[in-house]
């Protein structure tokens, strides 16, 4: 499959992932599951749908364990967030929390694929 192919399919299948979520968010209580489950899962799930088509079945562990490690990184910059801005303001309080997701990250990314 060529890349503008992939990127159509990823596109599309995207997409329908998004509306599937949304529908499943609308149907939960509270509503504001709805932003949570139409963002990052179902893209994220979309994206190793493809991946295990057009490059294997094997890279998507390699894909999902950096999308985990990613996330983690998230929840731990932003738990670290509301103290940053708290303490040192919005500017340098969002620099700190940039900061920390990197450290994170690299850090989890180190640990998980050296």
């Amino acid at each position: 499959m060529n890349d503008a192919l992939t990127l159509l399919v990823k596109a599309v299948n995207g997409g329908l992932f998004v509306v599937l979520f949304a529908v499943i968010g609308e149907v939960l209580v509270p509503r504001r599951f709805s932003g949570v489950f139409a963002a990052a899962p179902s893209v994220a799930l979309a994206n190793l749908t493809v991946i295990g088509f057009t490059k294997g079945t094997h890279v998507i562990g390699v894909e999902g364990a950096g999308m985990a490690v990613g996330a983690v990184a998230l929840v731990v910059a932003c738990l670290a967030g509301g103290w940053f801005v708290a303490r040192w303001k919005a500017l340098r309080g969002s620099i700190a929390v940039c900061a920390t997701w990197l450290v994170v990250a690299v850090g989890g990314y180190a640990v998980v694929f050296r």
